[in-house]
């Protein structure tokens, strides 16, 4: 559906009361088309899934997962409203849905991040609303059914995050392997797949979460790897900021501990940095590396990874220690 075609529908729908409304692309991100509608009147998002994403590799995924992400925005919303934007309008059959438009001066948290922005507050709401949606969320057996989206998962991080990454890495292939068995046999509680600075919105005290496309009813220790991933990364890009960088993963996973309850077991925080030096190395070889990392970064990941992967710390508190050790050598 072309601009013409998408404003004439919507004005169908009492969306949009002008033909002269603009459409104004969004960045989003490699997996969806964003637009930003606007006629005046009425300002809204509206979001649609690509079946090829946009990176470098031959990346597929089925466009049903904008079902997904509409699901979880009504999940979460129903208890933390103020943690999603609201949906306002959905087409099951188009495969897009339009949302209230984020405003009152919120910004992407990485861009604030890479700008050298370090409030710990957000690091504080990032793991307490995360911690909150895994524990509403765990044994919910009718969440468990609406978020039966384990091929999804498996083709948009299973497959590009642990199992290409393992493939270009023979000697750690089987680990890569078997953690990727692991993660998709656990079904404990609602995950967002993609919980990342990227896709967190914030400023005013205020944290939004955004892009939850991926979402699975399963293993907990993903999410939670996958947003500390960033982190760790950031302060390789920004040596000189790391205390003040892993010092927002710290507080992240302290509010996590203090929100999740009964989801965190006596394996948690021991799969957590199992997991995590996987997804650092991910984001180096897999399908989505950063943009961030130079040539001689990217190497530092590869021996972090080759050094804990097989035999590593069991605490987080460790596997920072090591990290840092590894950055002040560099």
């Amino acid at each position: 559906m072309d601009q013409v075609a998408l404003c004439d529908y919507l004005i169908d729908k009492g969306l949009l009361h002008s033909q002269d409304a603009t459409f104004t692309a969004l960045s989003g991100g490699v997996s969806c088309e964003i637009l930003l509608v606007d006629d005046g009147q009425a300002r809204f998002v509206v979001k649609r899934a690509l079946d090829k994403l946009k990176v470098k590799d031959d990346w597929f995924a089925d466009i049903k997962r904008n079902i997904t992400e509409q699901e979880y925005l009504r999940y979460v919303g129903a208890f933390l409203p103020e943690s999603v934007p609201a949906i306002l309008y959905s087409d099951a059959e188009k495969y897009f849905f339009c949302m209230e438009m984020i405003e009152g001066g919120l910004e992407n948290w990485k861009s604030r991040l890479l700008l050298g922005e370090y409030d710990r507050q957000y690091a504080r709401l990032a793991g307490s609303y995360l911690g909150s949606i895994h524990k509403q969320s765990l044994g919910d057996s009718l969440a468990q059914a609406k978020f039966d989206t384990l091929k999804d998962f498996t083709e948009l991080r299973l497959e590009p995050y642990l199992l290409k990454t393992g493939s270009r890495h023979p000697g750690l292939n089987t680990h890569f392997v078997s953690e990727a068995d692991r993660i998709a046999s656990t079904a404990t509680c609602l995950i967002h797949g993609d919980y990342s600075p990227k896709n967190l919105m914030v400023g005013n005290g205020k944290l939004v979460i955004l892009d939850c496309e991926v979402a699975w009813y399963g293993d907990p220790v993903f999410d939670v790897a996958f947003l500390l991933n960033h982190f760790l990364l950031k302060a390789l890009h920004k040596p000189k900021n790391a205390a003040q960088i892993l010092g927002l993963g710290e507080k992240v996973w302290e509010a996590y501990l203090a929100a999740s309850g009964e989801v965190v077991d006596d394996g948690f925080e021991s799969r957590l940095c199992h997991l995590l030096p996987m997804l650092m190395l991910a984001r180096v070889d897999g399908k989505s590396p950063v943009e961030y990392l130079n040539a001689c970064q990217q190497q530092t990941v590869r021996n972090f990874a080759y050094a804990v992967i097989p035999d590593g710390p069991t605490t987080l508190s460790q596997l920072l220690y090591q990290w840092t050790e590894l950055l002040a050598a560099e």
